[in-house]
């Protein structure tokens, strides 16, 4: 088993682009990635960014770097390389074709990018990098002494985030260094990351999520245990074996762990963040019952990440309750259109990209509008409700799908369901719930007239091998509506 050795914290710049000379000169020895079997020291692995950065700065890179390479190793390299340099860095999704995001490259003034052979055709417009020449100089690290310099400060654009929701075309999301700092800051207070702590990381590089772990960790000197991808039964083997105190999920993979692992975690394991999506009162109830260590999390790209949070021992039981802001954040809800949440604060992006970079789209005096419906519960906790463009019409009501498929996951032998609108002469919308599980429709069917309201109650059943879901596991309801 993977032991490590907790120190003091390094007094960091208030910015990070120096946080990882300054952690490396802090935790030199100390273990700073985690990757299939081999282990990279913080003094290592600022030796090899530096090798990147200087591969870069002869290329001449400024402004945009967009990257599409399947090598996580390289991504986060080239990620410190970006905090180091100064330049905003677009990770893209090597997995979604490429000319799916060529109106973003063009949007954001991207003229760089570093991509897998044989990409180099869809990047055409640009100036590219291939990733294998940067790995095979970041190898000859230990021949080279050249630290590079970097200028900049709060305002300076370090990260493009590229989301489009649960719909729409891609757009991005522009994180400046003190959004960066400001939301790895509170999040490691938050969740008590300390040195000598170690986050699995299964998340994608292309997500906010793989990208702010990386930066949580080097904030405090931790360890990040990085995955190729999510497989439950090897996630579960090192949450075991590797010390793993941190790991973030979101619910579908976090049922897919509870099914391999069937027991309680390991004590090392002190926090689970849950986030994605909703997470449901059943997966939450298995969890806790199991003594798992959940948090609850609500967040976005627009927000680096986490802004609202559950650490309670309730954290999941309450039906789309997400907790309380965390420190620096505000949260609201809209007048018109009523309860969309609006969220405030340090970590909030600085607008959605344009090829100035300049601030200010997507933001109103600071406020993000988000596309959730949200209310307050007695305690003063935000609960979600839903999503505004999901909201279906049926016989006058405005019914959110969300809500119906919490309801219906109460029911036993009920695995995954997605609920969609179908048009009706009558009803406007006619409630269709597509599910997973081992109980028949007509059983579904009897259950749901006992214990859903009638305005709430799907008129149609239909069990599926599966339900279709996004890269990172949430219910992708468009393309259950396109297949229905």
């Amino acid at each position: 088993m993977m032991k490590f050795k907790p120190s003091s914290p390094p007094e960091l710049s208030v910015l990070p682009g120096q946080w990882l000379s300054e952690t490396a000169i802090g935790f030199p020895e100390s273990p700073a990635v985690l990757l299939d079997g081999g282990i990279t020291s913080y003094v290592s692995l600022e030796r090899q960014v530096d090798v990147v950065c200087i591969r870069l700065a002869q290329a001449g890179v400024s402004g945009v770097v967009a990257i599409c390479i399947e090598s996580r190793w390289m991504s986060l390299l080239l990620f410190h390389a970006a905090l180091k340099m100064g330049f905003a860095l677009l990770p893209l999704d090597p997995s979604i074709p490429a000319e799916r995001y060529l109106p973003l490259i063009r949007q954001s003034g991207c003229r760089f990018a570093v991509v897998d052979n044989g990409m180099a055709d869809f990047f055409a417009e640009v100036d590219y990098i291939p990733a294998s020449s940067l790995l095979e100089q970041a190898a000859l690290s230990h021949q080279i002494g050249v630290e590079p310099n970097s200028i900049q400060d709060g305002s300076t654009v370090l990260l493009v985030i590229t989301t489009s929701g649960t719909t729409g075309e891609p757009k991005g999301v522009m994180l400046t260094g003190a959004n960066l700092a400001a939301s790895a800051t509170v999040a490691t207070r938050y969740l008590d990351l300390k040195s000598g702590n170690c986050w699995l990381n299964c998340m994608p590089m292309a997500h906010i999520a793989g990208q702010i772990i990386a930066l949580r960790c080097l904030r405090v000197g931790a360890a990040m245990l990085l995955h190729q991808g999510f497989n439950a039964a090897r996630v579960w083997e090192d949450i075991c074996h590797q010390s793993v105190s941190h790991i973030s999920l979101v619910p579908a993979m976090l049922a897919s762990l509870l099914d391999v692992s069937q027991g309680p975690s390991p004590a090392s394991l002190r926090v689970v963040l849950i986030g994605g999506g909703p997470l449901s009162t059943v997966l939450a109830e298995r969890a806790h019952r199991l003594g798992w260590p959940i948090v609850v999390s609500y967040g976005m790209s627009e927000t680096g990440s986490l802004c609202v949070a559950d650490n309670t021992v309730r954290a999941g039981l309450d039906a789309g309750v997400v907790g309380m802001p965390l420190e620096g954040f505000e949260v609201a809800l809209s007048q018109t259109p009523a309860g969309r949440i609006r969220l405030r604060g340090a970590a909030v992006m600085a607008g959605y990209v344009n090829s100035q970079l300049n601030p200010g789209d997507g933001l109103q005096q600071g406020w993000f509008e988000t596309g959730d419906l949200g209310e307050f519960d007695e305690a003063g906790r935000l609960r979600v409700v839903g999503r505004a463009d999901d909201v279906l019409v049926s016989g006058g009501s405005n019914i959110h799908p969300a809500l119906v498929e919490s309801l219906l996951l109460k029911c036993q032998g009920l695995e995954q369901v997605g609920v969609i609108g179908k048009d009706d002469p009558l009803w406007g919308h006619r409630l269709v719930a597509y599910y997973v599980g081992t109980i028949s429709a007509e059983t579904l069917e009897t259950w749901a007239r006992t214990n859903l309201p009638g305005k709430l109650r799907p008129r149609e059943f239909c069990q599926v091998k599966s339900l279709p879901l996004t890269r990172l596991g949430k219910l992708d309801r468009k393309a259950l509506k396109a297949d229905s």
